[in-house]
């Protein structure tokens, strides 16, 4: 006797009732996944653009710190410009800043990335601070402001045409 089960045609001895696995319908035993080519063309579409995205990333990472150098050397402009006011002189270096407490003591002890230095002639009629890269082999130069306050300097990466001034000029 055959019976007709949703739409499928089952041998079934007479006087018995097919078993419960026969009324559902039967279910895959394993799931939908990637082939293994879907899942190569999704790592190449993912390294193009990590390929694009991180340089751009690491240029803006570093324009950023070029950002805070350059308001460092102003904020140290504007440190020697109130001990002139006081001393009618410049200060001989940033040590003689931070004892007149008019610098943040950050900038006497950071070493990475960029280091600060106040430079000038014995008479202290004139100073120059310099803010020097250092901790990167990629990037390498410096930025200076006189007591004029005319900056200069640029940012230069290694093998690259790329040069980075700070954006507030």
């Amino acid at each position: 006797m055959t019976k007709k089960i949703k739409g499928r045609r089952h041998i079934v001895a007479a006087g018995t009732v097919a078993p419960p696995a026969l009324h559902c319908r039967p279910s895959r035993t394993w799931a939908r996944g990637f082939s293994l080519i879907e899942l190569l063309i999704a790592m190449v579409v993912l390294g193009v653009l990590l390929s694009m995205g991180v340089p751009l990333f690491q240029q803006s990472l570093e324009q950023s710190r070029a950002d805070v150098a350059g308001a460092n050397l102003r904020a140290i402009w504007s440190a020697q410009r109130l001990y002139w006011l006081e001393n009618r002189m410049y200060a001989p270096d940033l040590p003689t800043l931070l004892t007149a407490n008019l610098i943040d003591p950050s900038l006497t002890t950071s070493t990475v990335p960029y280091t600060y230095e106040v430079t000038g002639p014995p008479d202290n009629s004139s100073f120059t601070a310099t803010a020097t890269r250092g901790g990167s082999s990629a990037w390498s130069g410096s930025w200076a402001i006189t007591q004029d306050g005319i900056f200069s300097g640029s940012l230069l990466q290694a093998g690259q045409a790329t040069t980075i001034v700070p954006g507030f000029q």
